[in-house]
């Protein structure tokens, strides 16, 4: 998502201070801030951007996803390496296939690319219907997430580094997704994307060693115990340190 919105600002189609409305039908489900916020609200590209980052705002990634069009966000996902995940769903596609009318599952699972794209058309023009409560069983087992090998994250961080936009690298480095148990002084620069689900957890991170050396980092977790899983994100995360810090010890780019 990120990428793609980079690369429309970078061919200016899109500018970062660019004004994204919202709408009823634009809400999902948190995390985020976004979805309780008056309709008609009015929020830049750039800090929908940052939301979505640091905070896994998900009315704010449908805002970016509207704007910006599946196929383009598509592309930029298969210029990294990515397979799958056609027709791109917004976050509130996944609330309402994962946990909402099972006959609308039933159709998405039996329609090809185009039919599954009229579906989602559909979906995107009607308010949400599922409630945060219902969304505790995992989805992913079924089909329905976005689906990407460590190596394809690990190569959207390095995509997103070599845009050299300075927002970019500010948007990744909003949340580092790590305190204090990192020393800051081996990694100046840390971006961090985070994500989850029931069943599912996810944690990468970019850094820039102060020689300009490269650190990447990608843990990811899925199971059928979403307690399980919620469970581990404490060692997930002390994991993503120590891993982070001895590649910014060693030497070469990690």
């Amino acid at each position: 998502m990120l990428l793609a919105t980079a690369e429309a600002v970078r061919s200016s189609e899109l500018a970062w201070n660019d004004t994204l409305v919202l709408t009823d039908a634009d809400r999902s489900l948190p995390s985020g801030r976004l979805q309780d916020q008056p309709t008609g609200t009015e929020v830049s590209v750039r800090d929908a951007a940052q939301e979505m980052i640091a905070i896994s705002d998900n009315t704010a990634t449908d805002l970016l996803i509207r704007r910006l069009g599946r196929e383009r966000i598509e592309a930029a996902f298969a210029s990294v390496g990515g397979e799958g995940n056609t027709p791109w769903l917004t976050t509130k596609d996944f609330f309402t296939l994962g946990w909402g009318d099972s006959a609308v599952f039933a159709q998405w699972s039996d329609a090809d690319d185009a039919g599954r794209r009229r579906i989602l058309e559909s979906l995107d023009a009607a308010p949400l219907s599922v409630d945060a409560a219902s969304v505790t069983s995992p989805a992913w087992n079924s089909g329905v997430d976005w689906f990407a090998t460590p190596a394809t994250v690990a190569a959207a961080h390095r995509a997103l580094l070599d845009t050299g936009d300075e927002t970019v690298r500010a948007i990744l480095s909003k949340n580092p997704g790590i305190g204090a148990d990192l020393d800051r002084t081996l990694l100046p620069h840390l971006g961090f994307k985070g994500g989850s689900a029931p069943g599912v957890l996810a944690a990468s991170w970019s850094g820039e060693t102060v020689e300009g050396e490269r650190v990447t980092v990608v843990i990811q977790l899925r199971g059928d115990d979403p307690a399980a899983i919620t469970g581990a994100q404490r060692d997930v995360f002390g994991l993503g340190a120590d891993a982070l810090r001895l590649a910014a010890e060693g030497p070469g780019q990690r």
